[in-house]
């Protein structure tokens, strides 16, 4: 939080203020009804800021908006005059100031910075400050009543309003109510000494108020014209900074339309920019798409490739497998043509027959035969898985060839690559606006904003585009 000033405004009050008036000007005091009638829930006065259906949000620090105040302070005021009496004084004129409204006003925009707790605590800070400095000036200053309005300027400045009465005593000791003396140029000066050092001491940035004795020459002449507005009631005041108000408004807007127009303009340009960035991003993607479709192809022929070689593997050991088993039978049957190569069997004595019966050599020669045919077969299925592990060498070779984009695609890639690196350092230097920042981060991600937005740019803009950037 900044520094900042409070304003710490005054107001005399009487419950019968007088008419008269002292060297041609009207006595500046203001009847205790009107200000109570202002002050409590009913709000009624001229100040047109005051909006009633905020008024439930006021807060109350001490007193309550049903007390009847004339009477609270007419019966204080009987019980000095009866005091004063019994002392063989006069009683209090009936047009004496009999009390004063204390206001703190802290700025607008600093309470706009705040929560409503935020708020509601600075203020009652505020207003233990100020019990603690009236009390340190005068003991038997008595408050009636402290209420903080939020109901005015749409509850955007909040700020207490406070009714004491200015109790003293005179040099004889008797009660008195004498605000021309207790409420001097000496009571001020210690009020805006002391307000701004005790709220520091709590945390918050109070700026000390302005001393006359301690300005230069050029700030009593600034001072002076701000004494202008002193005299003006509150209402009054509030009018007149509304219509300054109005006034730096309408500047305002009629600044933001000419900066309204510069950016239409800017608009124009940057939505040409966003197309031809939608454009390269386009390329930029589908180079991308094509590049893991071909990854994808890639990882699906290794795979088939992984698939074919477990097979191949699977056929190599079952080939040595067979080939054991082959060599095994050549150990232990004799092949076609050595059992044609044996001699006959020995005949018997007789000559009448063999010593072999004939059927048991039948069941040899047939034996030899179908080992000579899976002999064969066993040689052909060899040379057979031979041959597919050769072709699957061919296509391992043949996939590793095709995984190598052509040269020309490459060269693209390459250059869409550095466009985007280009797109991405642009977007990320502070001089570049925030929402072109978010635009280009939006492109980058993908999105077609030319698409989304309808923009159709002719063919000799877009050059100039391109060649701006």
């Amino acid at each position: 939080m900044k520094g900042f000033h409070v304003g710490l405004p005054c107001m005399k009050l009487s419950l019968n203020p007088s008419s008269q008036k002292h060297n041609g000007k009207a006595a500046k005091t203001c009847s205790v009804r009107c200000a109570w009638n202002e002050m409590n829930d009913e709000r009624r006065g001229k100040d047109k800021t005051i909006d009633h259906e905020l008024t439930k949000e006021n807060v109350w620090i001490s007193g309550n908006t049903n007390m009847d105040m004339e009477k609270v302070i007419q019966t204080e005021i009987d019980r000095i005059n009866n005091e004063r009496v019994a002392l063989g004084k006069r009683k209090l004129r009936t047009d004496a100031v009999s009390a004063i409204e204390l206001i703190q006003k802290p700025p607008m925009e600093v309470m706009e910075s705040l929560t409503r707790e935020e708020q509601t605590k600075l203020l009652r800070d505020s207003d233990k400050v100020v019990e603690s400095i009236m009390h340190d000036w005068c003991p038997e200053w008595k408050t009636l009543a402290t209420v903080i309005h939020y109901d005015e300027f749409g509850g955007r400045a909040g700020h207490p309003h406070k009714i004491f009465m200015p109790l003293s005593r005179d040099e004889d000791g008797c009660p008195v109510l004498n605000a021309k003396r207790d409420l001097s140029l000496k009571f001020f000066t210690f009020m805006n000494i002391e307000y701004p050092a005790r709220m520091r001491e709590m945390g918050y940035p109070v700026l000390d108020c302005e001393i006359y004795e301690d300005m230069t020459q050029e700030e009593r002449e600034a001072h002076k014209e701000k004494k202008k507005d002193y005299g003006l009631e509150g209402y009054e005041y509030k009018l007149k900074k509304t219509a300054e108000q109005e006034a730096q408004i309408k500047a305002n807007e009629q600044l933001i339309d000419g900066q309204t127009e510069i950016l239409s303009i800017q608009d124009g340009l940057i939505a040409e920019n966003d197309k031809v960035i939608a454009e390269q991003d386009g390329k930029i993607s589908q180079a991308e798409q094509t590049l893991s479709d071909v990854k994808a192809s890639v990882r699906q022929e290794k795979e088939t490739l992984k698939t074919t070689k477990e097979a191949v593997d699977a056929g190599k050991a079952e080939i040595e497998k067979q080939k054991d088993r082959s060599k095994e039978l050549n150990i232990k049957i004799l092949s076609k043509e050595q059992v044609k190569d044996l001699r006959e069997p020995d005949m018997t004595f007789d000559k009448k027959c063999y010593k072999v019966p004939k059927q048991e050599y039948k069941r040899i020669l047939a034996t030899a035969g179908q080992v000579d045919i899976i002999k064969e077969e066993y040689v052909k299925k060899e040379k057979a898985l031979e041959n597919r592990s050769r072709e699957l060498d061919r296509r391992e070779s043949d996939i590793e060839k095709s995984r190598r984009l052509p040269w020309k695609e490459k060269q693209e890639l390459v250059i869409l690559r550095q466009l985007k690196k280009g797109v991405e350092w642009v977007a990320q230097q502070p001089f570049v606006p925030e929402s072109v920042r978010k635009l280009l981060t939006r492109a980058l991600g993908g999105e077609n904003l030319a698409k989304q937005q309808g923009l159709d740019v002719p063919e000799k803009q877009r050059k100039t585009v391109l060649e701006n950037l």
